[in-house]
């Protein structure tokens, strides 16, 4: 094994990326699950859920045992933060978008494009908590505001279109755009400035 490749195999297991993806692969099989219920609504909250589940375990990989020494090497930190709430959340897009697949009943699951608004902008929402709060209390926002989303359903007004854009069945002009927002505000605060200390 190279040095360059043993480095990277170590910075994979400090940010629990093996752990994490046994969750998203938990969060597809969930997905599978819900997508053969009977009732498609509750199959599409099932489908958010799963969502919400795999998402969780991203705030973990957020930060490494020790920032400081990690900052200290010379590695493009801005670059590697970048790839990786990109490829996390392509990895778990890739995984419940194979399980909805297979489950072959699209009345009951979760639209394609809604899955991968949900997946992009929960994922970054997941990244913008870690800038901000930490890594060790990224997972609060996205799950909380999530699974209230889930709960209470969706809403008319625009107000509360932006404030339950996960749930809005259709899409709405409104819930797209905070969904999208939320991807870019988040990829953009955690590539600039890592999780916070």
């Amino acid at each position: 094994m190279t040095q360059r490749l043993r480095g990277l195999v170590l910075h994979l297991r400090s940010r629990a990326i093996p752990a994490t993806l046994l969750v998203f692969l938990a969060a597809a099989v969930l997905t599978w699950a819900g997508h053969r219920l009977d009732d498609p609504g509750t199959a599409r909250a099932v489908g958010l859920i799963a969502v919400v589940l795999g998402v969780a375990a991203v705030a973990r990989t957020l930060a490494g045992p020790d920032e400081e020494l990690e900052r200290g090497t010379p590695v493009r930190w801005r670059l590697v933060r970048a790839l990786h709430v990109v490829l996390l959340g392509g990895v778990l897009f890739g995984l419940l978008a194979a399980a909805r697949a297979a489950a072959d009943r699209p009345t009951h699951a979760v639209p394609f494009g809604s899955l991968a608004l949900a997946v992009s902008a929960l994922t970054a929402l997941t990244a913008l908590a870690a800038a901000l709060f930490g890594a060790h209390a990224a997972w609060a926002p996205p799950v909380g505001w999530a699974l209230l989303m889930v709960a209470i359903g969706p809403r008319p007004t625009r107000f509360e279109q932006a404030l339950t854009w996960l749930v809005q069945e259709p899409r709405t002009d409104t819930s797209t755009t905070v969904a999208v927002g939320l991807t870019v505000l988040g990829a953009v605060a955690y590539t600039l400035r890592g999780s916070r200390r």
